[in-house]
């Protein structure tokens, strides 16, 4: 079992885990351009993505925390494919699939996704999360953590080769 991490920049990276390959929080603003948070606040980009959404591999699904334009910006919604699965919050999902992301599913705290390929299962476990301060996250869109399983088939059952935290708002 192979596990790679490639950072693109900001909360982006691309994960290889096994068989499959999955692309988090993407950002693609380069340095300089900044991005709407809203209530007035925005935030510029440091440094230049490490790769464009063209130079991406294919993926089997995006791991979206929440949709900020931090997490999720113009270039993302604009260049991204509309058909890998995209697991984010309920709020998220709802939005996304307004821009034309039909795969995209929203998980409540504790809620799964799965996918199966070539003897190998991958689970996303949606966790609680807090995006912001006790007080500041009421005025901020839902964040979901997420726990990353993968598994093999070990006779009738499955064996965890992997797991992985991410945090929301990483």
């Amino acid at each position: 079992m192979a596990a790679t991490l490639t950072f693109v920049g900001t909360a982006t990276t691309v994960l290889r885990l096994g068989a499959f390959t999955l692309l988090t929080d993407p950002n693609f603003l380069r340095r300089g351009q900044r991005v709407h948070l809203g209530y007035g606040l925005t935030s510029r980009r440091r440094t230049d993505p490490a790769l464009t959404p063209a130079q991406l591999p294919s993926y089997d699904a995006l791991v979206l925390s929440h949709l900020h334009g931090d997490h999720f910006d113009r270039v993302a919604r604009q260049e991204l494919p509309r058909e890998p699965p995209v697991v984010t919050t309920e709020k998220a999902a709802e939005t996304l699939r307004k821009w034309g992301f039909s795969g995209a599913t929203g998980l409540e705290p504790w809620a799964e996704w799965r996918s199966v390929r070539d003897g190998e299962r991958l689970t996303i476990t949606a966790v609680p999360g807090q995006h912001g301060p006790a007080g500041v996250h009421r005025l901020l869109p839902p964040v979901i953590g997420t726990v990353l399983d993968l598994e093999t088939r070990a006779g009738d059952g499955w064996r965890r080769d992997l797991r992985v935290y991410m945090t929301g708002d990483t």
